[in-house]
C-alpha cells in the first residue's frame, strides 16, 4: 500500500539544502520512523523546498518529494506582496500534481487543515485522509486572548510592523486562512483525530464526513526518559510553547507574580520553544515592565529532543498555560517521562489528561489557579509524584508506536476498501 503525505514541516532528516521556511514536527518525524518498518507500507513526503524544481530523493526508506515553494524571498519582496495583500501562491499545485502522478499512491494523508494542501488535492481520484493538528479557526477567537489587540499593536517592534511581520499582524493572516480552512474542512471525507474537541468541530464543519480515532506518535527518546526531580529550595517549573499571544506566555508572568506575593518558596521558570529575540517577549517586557525583571525567567529557544528531556527531568513541574489546544504533543512528552502536570482545561487538554488523577487542570487565563495548583503541589510533592506516576502509565499504552502503526493501517484499509481500491 502507497501512502502520500503533505506536509508544510519538514521531517529532521530532510536534507538541509532543500529546506524551505517550514520547521518540523516532532510527531511527524515519528510517524515517518515508524510507518518506514512496515513492509506492507510504501510511504512519500513531499513538502516545500528552497529549490526551483521538483526534487525526488530517497532517504531511510521512505521518498522525498521536495516541492518548488519554500525559496525564501527578500525583505522587500516580502513586505511589497503582505501590504497588497497578495493570495498565497498556488503554483505549488503542478507539482503536487506531479508528484501524485510519479509516486501513485493509494492513500493521500495531509498533516494539518492550516496549510493549502487540502484544497489542492480534493479533485484528485484518490482518497484524502486530513490529519487533525489544530484549528485557525477557533485559534483566531483566541488571539488576543491574555494580550489585547490594543497591546499587541502598541507593543510591536517597528520594523517588524511596517514589513507586516509579528502578532498583530500576524493575526489577519490566520483569519484569512481560517475561511480556507473551512473549506478544506467542508469538503475533506476522510479525518484522523485524537480528541472529543478535534472530533466534534470536525462533526459541525463536515457532517457526511467520517472521522477515526487515532494516538499520535511520540519521539522515542521521552520512552527511555523517567523523571525523578527532588523538591529543594527552589522550585523549578518548565514550558514548551510557541511565540504566539494565544499560547498564554501572560498567563505564565502573572501567575509567578502571585507566587511571588502569596507564596514562600523561590521560583525558577524555564521556557522552551521561545528565544529571547522574538517579538513576543518584547511585548510582554513592555506589558509588565515596573514587575518583569523581579521574576526569574529563561527562554531557552529552540531545544533538540535530548535537551528537552534534560530541561524536563532536571524541573519540578510541566505548566502547560495555553488558551486554545487541540492535543498537546508537550503535554503528552511531560506525560510520558512521568512528570507532574499543570494545564489549563482547554480545547482537547482534558482527554489526554485526568483531572486530579494524572495531572491538574486550571481554569484557563486565571493566574490565581493556577498559581494555587503550583503551591498545593510544592506542599504536597507526594502527591505531584503519583500524578506523575499515573500520567506516565496511561502514556504509554496511549502511545505505543506498534498499536499506534497498527490502527493507521486499519484506517488506511478500510478507506481503499471503501472506495474499491
Amino acid at each position: 500500500m502507497k501512502i502520500l503525505f503533505l506536509s508544510n514541516s519538514h521531517p529532521d532528516h530532510f536534507p538541509a539544502v532543500l529546506k524551505g521556511s517550514g520547521t518540523g514536527l516532532p510527531w511527524i518525524n515519528a510517524t515517518i520512523d515508524e510507518l518506514t518498518k512496515r513492509e506492507s507500507l510504501s510511504i512519500a513526503l513531499a513538502l516545500p523546498a528552497n529549490t526551483t524544481k521538483l526534487v525526488k530523493s530517497e532517504n531511510k526508506g521512505f521518498i522525498l518529494y521536495g516541492l518548488p515553494g519554500g525559496v525564501k524571498k527578500n525583505a522587500f519582496i516580502r513586505t511589497f506582496e503582505n501590504l497588497i495583500q497578495k493570495p498565497e501562491n498556488n503554483s505549488i499545485k503542478q507539482y503536487i500534481s506531479q508528484t501524485i502522478e510519479d509516486f501513485k499512491p493509494d492513500v493521500i494523508q495531509v498533516f494539518g487543515s492550516e496549510n493549502s494542501f487540502g484544497l489542492f488535492v480534493q479533485h484528485e481520484n484518490i482518497p484524502v485522509l486530513l490529519y487533525i493538528q489544530g484549528f485557525l479557526t477557533i485559534v483566531q477567537k483566541k488571539w488576543f486572548s491574555g494580550i489585547t489587540k490594543w497591546e499587541q499593536f502598541r507593543f510591536a517592534r517597528l520594523k517588524d510592523f511596517l514589513r507586516r511581520y509579528g502578532g498583530f499582524n500576524e493575526y489577519y493572516t490566520v483569519k484569512k486562512r481560517a475561511f480556507r480552512e473551512r473549506e478544506i474542512i467542508r469538503n475533506c471525507k476522510y479525518f484522523i483525530g485524537r480528541t472529543d474537541f478535534d472530533r466534534r468541530i470536525v462533526s459541525l464543519l463536515s457532517p457526511e464526513s467520517k472521522y477515526f480515532h487515532c494516538e499520535e506518535f511520540i519521539r522515542t527518546e521521552f520512552f527511555r526518559a523517567n523523571w525523578d526531580q527532588h523538591l529543594d529550595g527552589t522550585v523549578k517549573c518548565a514550558s514548551i510553547l510557541k511565540g504566539t499571544s494565544y499560547k498564554g506566555i501572560e498567563l505564565l508572568i502573572e501567575t509567578l507574580l502571585v507566587l511571588r506575593k502569596h507564596s514562600s518558596f523561590s521560583f525558577e521558570l524555564y521556557i522552551c520553544g521561545v528565544s529571547e529575540h522574538e517579538e513576543i517577549v518584547s511585548i510582554i517586557r513592555k506589558k509588565y515592565r515596573k514587575v518583569y525583571k523581579l521574576l526569574n525567567i529563561n527562554f531557552l529557544g529552540k531545544l533538540d529532543a535530548n535537551r528537552i528531556i534534560s530541561l524536563l527531568c532536571s524541573s519540578n513541574f510541566y505548566i502547560h498555560p495555553s488558551h486554545v489546544e487541540n492535543s498537546s504533543n508537550s503535554v503528552c512528552e511531560a506525560m510520558i517521562i512521568g512528570m507532574p502536570i499543570i494545564a489549563t482545561n482547554v480545547g482537547g487538554i482534558a482527554a489526554l489528561l485526568k483531572d486530579k488523577m494524572e495531572g491538574i487542570l486550571v481554569q484557563e487565563g486565571e493566574p490565581f489557579s493556577l498559581a494555587g495548583a503550583i503551591s498545593e503541589l510544592v506542599n504536597n510533592y507526594d502527591y505531584a509524584r503519583l500524578l506523575g506516576k499515573n500520567a506516565r502509565e496511561r502514556s504509554v499504552l496511549r502511545h505505543n508506536p506498534k498499536a499506534i502503526a497498527e490502527r493507521l493501517s486499519e484506517i488506511y484499509n478500510k478507506i481503499l476498501l471503501e472506495n474499491g481500491r
